[in-house]
């Protein structure tokens, strides 16, 4: 009789230690599957924000908007003025020597046409 209340003391007692780690652990992903939910509908949301933002991007650089009422006429002169004062300095100034020695000489007025000589006396 005593074996058998031993038995039942220890079945007893290995049923309440299942269940108490049954009810431990349940509780815990219980409660956390609400804030798992919430958090990936949050990301779910984050994403569809994102995705929306990058097709106003995309609409707005497809269709120009952000470029459609620029005036390009300034940007033309200011490139041909540059051009042009780029040509002016250029046009009278006297290439580098090809030797050491060497001096460059004008044969016109107008500089340019010219040629390489010695520098100095013969």
């Amino acid at each position: 009789m005593t074996t058998t209340l031993i038995r039942l003391a220890r079945r007893a007692l290995h049923v309440t230690l299942v269940l108490a780690v049954v009810a431990t652990s349940l509780p815990a992903t219980a409660g956390n599957w609400g804030a798992r939910r919430e958090y990936r509908e949050g990301m779910r949301e984050i994403a569809r924000e994102r995705r929306e933002m990058r097709r106003e991007v995309r609409r707005e650089v497809r269709y120009g908007r952000w470029d459609r009422d620029r005036d390009r006429r300034g940007d033309i002169v200011a490139g041909v003025v540059l051009g042009a004062v780029i040509a002016a300095a250029v046009r009278g100034s006297t290439p580098p020597p090809p030797a050491p020695g060497l001096c460059w000489y004008w044969s016109d007025s107008y500089r340019e046409n010219g040629y390489w000589d010695r520098c100095g006396a013969y």
